[in-house]
């Protein structure tokens, strides 16, 4: 989700890692971010095309949906943004509203369960006001890929709790697997 933004200065507190303490080691983009690993996670998802700004409604109905089955939540609830909303037409952006899970399950229509690989990742926060979230991204992003980086799966948003999803810029985390050139 590279944006093409002016920079901003609201990043990360290596503190806030949610990744289990095992960074690959501390790494620095002018302070901005750090390299850590994301843990191995069961998820529950449901798949959204359009807007980022409607994610908080599919992840309303994905903890409604694991509450009445009896699933437990397994950690914070995130979304994954697999496109750049400054180079995508709004109608064809692609994310998905997920929340770690203690167990897998079967599928029923919209909601869906995968597991996802530990995996490294840089970290960074937005502490702005979300609508300025391209502050933090692009940056973030850019800086990744001038040092050789390379951007290998959706950016992932963590939000302290279901209800604070509302798209990018509101989480207190973002993390973004990477892999060196």
């Amino acid at each position: 989700m590279a944006s093409r933004s002016p920079s901003g200065k609201t990043f990360a507190d290596p503190d806030t890692s949610i990744s289990g303490g095992r960074a690959l080691r501390d790494w620095s983009l002018s302070s901005q971010a750090r390299f850590t690993r994301a843990p191995k996670l069961v998820v529950a998802f449901v798949e959204r095309r359009g807007a980022y700004s409607g994610i908080g409604g599919d992840m309303l109905k994905l903890k409604h949906w694991i509450d009445s089955k009896g699933i437990e939540q397994a950690g914070h609830p995130f979304c994954q943004y697999y496109d750049n909303p400054g180079e995508t037409p709004v109608e064809s952006l692609r994310s998905e509203a997920c929340i770690p899970v203690t167990r897998g399950f079967t599928p029923e229509g919209e909601f869906k369960m995968k597991e996802l690989e530990e995996t490294p990742v840089a970290e960074t926060r937005h502490t702005g006001r979300p609508e300025d979230f391209a502050a933090t991204y692009g940056p973030f992003l850019e800086g990744l890929l001038r040092e050789g980086y390379e951007l290998v799966g959706p950016a992932r948003e963590y939000y302290a709790t279901v209800s604070a999803v509302g798209g990018p810029g509101w989480g207190f985390l973002i993390q973004q697997p990477v892999a060196k050139r």
